[in-house]
């Protein structure tokens, strides 16, 4: 081998360790030691202006490719997100049925079409990726469980709306969802995310950052700024998306209140036992299918519904905001089932509205919605309207206490109702299977004059003589099969029964105490107009429904405990009855028996014979509340002395207020005390949300190009508590629509009251494309970079050929208020501020959307572009729509083609130049690109690396 090749091998092997620690690349060990060819040479060319001719893209405009997947179904393409924290896609098939798959093509769950007379109008993320929501189009939003791909809160009503001309319900549908996190207290989260890295001066010698330290990390700390507070501040990496991550560890975040407060936050339950799963129903021969577990099927359900990890944090509330196709917004507090109804206002006399996009920032308690407002005067207008919850700062640290312990009630009332369920069904299944043995003996019985079953079967046990149609009974008809199906039947009903009180019904009543206990102390020691608006004695008789539940549970485990005793030795002395009468009078066997003792206590069969085999007195508990009649369901409800009293009346036989111990009428009064209870909350929530405002960004509607975000931090230093909301979107009215981008930034304060006093600055920037491009598609990947997917016309040499576009992915680099670009990136898109004096004109309901003449356009050429590309695609594969995730180790982007069966997904954080791999001193920049030597450029390797999964 020559020398200079020699050389060339050595320097490919040097740089071996740094590319193969790089996260997630993989090293061509055939490509490195590949011998230099001669006179090789890779050049990047760039086009003209405005030039029809998509020229040939540099091999660094590449991005790894991580998977690709050909589905067997088409999807829709609106309805496909990636997850924030996981590698899980979730996609709805044509067939509107939501599948989610891991990144290597495997299904991880889905959820299947309710019917064939619904489909799925909207799915979203939730921000840590623990669950997503479906929303269908009958109105209803299912949750689904990241974790264990279950249900754990189905069939989420749909707000109530009534059309305010006819006062009819109007259908609703849901078109977007929203789900988010808000800091309460937003400077304690700022004071911990805002020290961390070094200065330049303390940099490596190769101008290299430290270990573990990136660009996007925010304010650097000078070693001359350390002070007695700080001087750990250079250890500390933590970062906003820290806070956002699927199980954030809160104590090494320092995200736990002081000890005052954390006294408050104290909760009782979380040092309760956790509560167990609900057992399955019964399986029946019957059944077609199995029966439904619930959502509190699983362990994993019922820690994921009930001891959540969102309940720890005590500085945040998750939001979830529902936006119906009329406009209405309809925000909730995660995991809540109560919502409000927060429209525009009246006096604008709009015609018709709808939400077509949402965006949060957890330091802005202000959500920023894009509508298009149709009026009667002016037309389509699209606006950014913000929904400002105000009552998040107002609670300050009691929001939490009192969102997340509401939440718990909630959750806890629906586990008693699926509890109570599972008690009727496994008490009903217990009675059934005897019933039907002792149906057609009775009827013999009482055919023949010879009394009922019950008084047979008492003179069998009393005098040992057993009657011929009984003795028939027992040998010819129930046998020894029919008696193990009725032994087995109810053993293991009772003994279920005994399980789901003692272990599921009773400890959650428990807890739902120790929840109102605390829901009370909360509304004695506050304000009456606070947020619980009612007397004091609404939680005292929601408590004293609670104990009266609790005395009927605990009566019925009495009662089952003593039945599954009395059957025992019934089952026991029936079975020798059997055996006894299946022998021949006067065999040798009749004799063994009969001086064989049968082993029972003759007074507990007969007890059972005379109460619970004919007439269980777990009916008066049991049976549902439509047996009542309708002066007993009216009825207000008992005190806790006369649900005791009726308790032993039952008990000795006398007569007894049927409602006080039906245990499902009881239920029902507690759970609409609780309804109640919530509703206060949800009315204090509705008084403190307002939409009042907007500010007009176009005169015409908008297609399904746009996208939307909202960024903390201060551009201008005049303005350093600032939030800024960019949106990208193409009018449709446009004429030049597929080669011009409009961009808007609405900086505003973190919390906006009214516009335009809190609409610090309005710029809006036009990007001009080159004649022959066509948009496809934008989206915001993070806080520094809008993606934009775009195809260029190649011109064919040839006439007769058919024209075809080459499609590319830019880069363009939109914000820089918090932070620096690096010295070789593009520059940004720059903005104009229009005069704050025209601010008022764009504002709704009868203002107008900026004039084009006073907005900034800025032409992209053909050498700007390559500049921007991202990546290039090949021929083969023709794109049609962008899915972004710019967090934290998941920094990827999925490309849906033409097709909507194939996707790829690229990772944004390595591409072809690696800039982020310093080559040695021995190795020019120029390596990287250009191989002077002959040798195979680094960009190649993407080339060979590709994972995918069909």
């Amino acid at each position: 081998m020559k020398a200079p090749a020699i050389d060339h091998v050595l320097s490919r092997i040097a740089l071996l360790p740094k590319i193969a620690s790089s996260r997630g690349r993989a090293t061509n060990l055939r490509l490195l030691l590949s011998p230099p060819a001669q006179n090789k040479t890779t050049h990047a060319v760039t086009s003209p202006a405005h030039s029809l001719v998509a020229m040939e893209e540099p091999p660094g405009n590449k991005l790894l490719q991580q998977a690709e997947k050909t589905m067997l179904r088409p999807i829709h393409p609106h309805l496909i997100a990636y997850c924030p924290t996981m590698d899980l896609i979730a996609v709805v098939t044509d067939e509107e049925n939501l599948d989610v798959y891991r990144i290597n093509g495997q299904r991880a769950f889905g959820l299947k079409r309710k019917s064939k007379a619904v489909s799925v109008d909207a799915i979203c993320w939730e921000f840590n990726g623990q669950a997503i929501a479906v929303a269908w189009s009958d109105g209803f939003t299912d949750i689904v469980s990241a974790e264990t791909g279950k249900i754990i809160h189905k069939d989420l009503p749909p707000p109530s709306l009534r059309d305010r001309v006819e006062g009819k319900e109007s259908a609703v549908r849901i078109s977007v969802i929203g789900w988010g996190l808000n800091f309460i207290d937003v400077e304690a989260v700022k004071k911990r995310t805002g020290v961390r890295g070094l200065d330049d001066s303390d940099r490596a010698e190769d101008g290299s950052k430290g270990k573990g330290e990136k660009e996007e990390e925010g304010p650097k700390l000078s070693l001359n700024d350390m002070t007695s507070e700080n001087w750990d501040g250079l250890k500390d990496t933590t970062i906003l998306e820290d806070f956002l991550q699927r199980q954030p560890d809160l104590q090494n975040l320092e995200a736990t209140p002081n000890i005052p407060d954390q006294m408050t936050m104290q909760d009782m339950g979380a040092h309760l036992p956790k509560l167990p799963l609900i057992p399955l129903p019964p399986v029946t021969p019957f059944m077609r299918a199995q029966p439904d577990s619930g959502a509190f099927g699983s362990q994993a359900q019922v820690d994921a519904i009930l001891h959540s990890q969102h309940m720890k944090d005590h500085n945040s509330v998750e939001m979830l905001i529902r936006c119906t196709d009329d406009g209405t917004v309809h925000p909730s507090i995660y995991d809540s089932l109560e919502t409000v109804n927060i429209r525009l206002p009246k006096e604008w006399d709009v015609k018709s509205s709808k939400v077509v996009l949402h965006t949060s920032h957890p330091y802005s308690c202000s959500h920023g919605l894009l509508m298009k407002i149709e009026t009667r005067e002016q037309g389509t207008k699209l606006a950014f309207v913000p929904l400002t919850l105000d009552f998040i700062p107002l609670a300050g640290l009691y929001l939490h206490l009192i969102a997340s312990t509401a939440a718990q009630l909630q959750n806890l009332l629906g586990y008693v109702q699926h509890s109570m369920q599972r008690i009727r069904t496994f008490w009903k299944h217990s009675q059934d299977l005897p019933r039907k043995f002792m149906m057609n003996i009775s009827e013999t019985l009482e055919e023949k004059g010879h009394g009922d079953l019950g008084e047979n079967l008492y003179q069998v046990a009393c005098s040992g003589h057993c009657p011929p149609l009984i003795k028939e009974w027992l040998v010819d008809e129930l046998q020894e099969a029919g008696h193990k199906r009725w032994d087995n039947t109810v053993t293991t009903s009772t003994a279920t029964l005994l399980a789901l009180i003692h272990e599921n019904l009773l400890p959650a009543i428990d807890r739902c105490a120790v929840a109102i206990a605390r829901l009370r102390i909360l509304s004695k020691f506050k304000e009456s107009s606070w947020i619980f608006t009612g007397p004091l004695t609404n939680f005292d008789d929601l408590l004293t429904l609670l104990y009266n539940f609790r005395s009927l549970a605990s009566a019925v485990l009495s009662y089952v405990n003593d039945e599954k005793r009395q059957f025992a030795s019934f089952s026991k002395w029936l079975r020798y009855q059997i055996d006894f009468e299946a022998t021949e009078p006067g065999s040798q066997s009749r004799e063994e028996m009969e001086v064989r003792d049968p082993g029972v206590d003759i007074n507990v069969v007969l007890q059972y014979i005379q109460y619970p085999l004919l007439k269980s007195d777990l009916a008066a508990y049991l049976n549902p509340e439509s047996e009542l009649d309708s002066e007993q369901k009216n009825e207000q409800a008992s005190s806790y002395e006369s649900t005791r009293h009726a308790i032993k009346l039952l008990k000795e036989g006398a007569s007894y207020k049927a409602e006080a111990l039906c245990m499902d009428h009881v239920l029902r009064q507690f759970g609409e005390s609780c309804t109640k209870i919530f509703q206060q909350v949800s009315h204090w929530q509705e008084s403190n949300t307002s939409m009042k405002y907007g500010v007009i960004l176009e005169d015409a509607d908008v297609g399904e190009t746009k996208d939307m975000r909202m960024v903390y931090g201060p551009y201008n230093p005049l303005h350093l508590n600032s939030a800024s909301t960019y949106t990208a979107v193409i009018p449709k009215q446009s004429p030049d629509a597929s080669t011009t981008l409009r961009i808007h930034r609405l900086t505003h304060t973190p919390t906006i009251t009214s516009f335009p006093k809190d609409l610090l600055e309005y710029a809006s920037t036009v990007l001009v494309f080159p004649q022959g491009a066509e948009i496809h598609d934008v989206k915001f990947a993070d806080d520094r970079a809008l993606l934009v997917l775009i195809s260029m016309l190649i011109k064919k040499d040839d006439a007769d050929e058919k024209e075809t576009r080459a499609f590319r992915i830019l880069s363009l680099p939109y914000n820089n208020s918090v932070f620096d670009p690096p010295s070789d990136s593009p520059p940004n898109i720059s903005f104009t501020d229009l005069p704050s004096s025209t601010h008022p004109s764009y504002l709704l309901p009868g203002g107008r959307s900026p004039p084009f003449p006073s907005r900034k356009v800025l032409s992209l050429t053909s050498t700007t572009l390559q500049q921007y590309t991202k990546h290039t695609f090949e021929s083969r594969f023709e794109p049609l729509k962008l899915v972004t995730n710019g967090r934290k180790d998941v920094r990827v982007i999925l490309v849906l083609g033409k097709d909507r069966k194939h996707y790829k997904i690229f990772d944004m954080e390595h591409n072809g130049k690696e800039r982020d791999v310093a080559p040695n001193a021995e190795v020019g920049e120029e390596d990287w690109e250009t191989d002077e030597s002959g040798g195979v450029a680094l960009t190649d390797l993407d080339d060979d690396i590709k994972m995918g999964g069909v």
